[in-house]
């Protein structure tokens, strides 16, 4: 197939690259800024705060998957910051809907991201059936997902909505800012460390993303070991023969240090994974033991 990605350029959207191309299809990107063609990548120009995107690229493609939008954990969640990381999601997905619109045929498939936080903090798994929470992250994945359902009313053959957990690689997102301070030799959990910390690698991340070209429906994707913000410290300071001996940094410390922020790490959830698993997807890392092995080198 001709798979066309929103993000392509990001960490997830460069994994599912790859992994669609080792397939067999053929893959281009939406860019804001068109760079040379690399690895048979043909690009095209898009801006969606500006509404504007090769509708040729739109019609060409039989699936595509969107990633695009500003992470909700690298910008101040000021009133302009919050504003920002929503109509990131929203300029994009409104902006695909109008072009898929126009297409001549329908699309064989969609692929939305959405985040787990769409069910906000909880301790016990939530179902994709269940409601969206009423934090700042629960309220963008929600109306996120509002315009992805617009989409679905082009009738793809195939529509899926993926909401995420925390990707972790060693080459961007969260887990190289979890592992800077263990490696200084002054790791320690965060708040009372017992708070969820839903998790995915970045192979099965991807891997669910080209699975889900042919699924149809909302989708929790994390992976099935849920762990704690304790336990996963201590998983990444015993890979890397590192001592934990520092006090957990205080609630109060993380939210004079990030804000609202603060939450991102002081609360999180988990998610049921039922559906997920009865549509056959196979984890190549299911426990927070060997995803950390895979992806933290021990220090020699």
């Amino acid at each position: 197939m001709k798979v066309l990605i929103a993000g392509g350029s990001g960490l997830l959207g460069k994994r599912i690259t790859n992994l669609l191309i080792d397939q067999g299809h053929q893959v281009g990107w939406l860019t804001r800024t068109v760079k040379t063609e690399t690895q048979n990548i043909k690009q095209y120009h898009w801006n969606p705060s500006e509404k504007k995107v090769d509708q040729e690229a739109i019609n060409q493609a039989d699936a595509i998957i969107n990633l695009a939008g500003e992470s909700i954990g690298k910008i101040a969640w000021t009133k302009s910051g919050k504003e920002r990381i929503l109509q990131s999601r929203i300029d994009s997905v409104r902006l695909l809907a109008d072009a898929i619109g126009k297409r001549p045929t329908p699309l064989i498939s969609f692929v939305g991201v959405s985040g787990a936080g769409y069910y906000g903090s909880s301790t016990y798994p939530k179902k994709e059936t269940d409601a969206a929470g009423s934090d700042f992250p629960a309220m963008v994945a929600s109306k996120w997902e509002s315009e992805y359902h617009k989409i679905e009313k082009a009738k793809p053959e195939h529509f899926a909505i993926l909401r995420l957990a925390v990707v972790l690689s060693m080459e961007g997102g969260a887990l190289p800012k979890i592992v800077q301070p263990i490696q200084w030799g002054i790791g320690s959990a965060l708040g009372t460390g017992k708070q969820p910390f839903n998790w995915i690698h970045l192979d099965d991340a991807a891997y669910a993303f080209t699975d889900a070209l042919f699924w149809n429906g909302v989708f929790n994707v994390s992976a099935p070991d849920p762990v704690n913000n304790l336990n996963l410290t201590k998983t990444i300071a015993r890979r890397m023969d590192k001592p934990l001996f520092m006090p957990s940094v205080p609630s109060f410390v993380l939210k004079l240090a990030l804000g609202d922020r603060s939450a991102l790490v002081l609360e999180g959830n988990i998610s049921d994974l039922t559906k997920l698993k009865q549509n056959g997807f196979t984890f190549q890392f299911k426990t927070i033991e060997s995803a950390i092995d895979n992806l933290i080198r021990p220090i020699v």
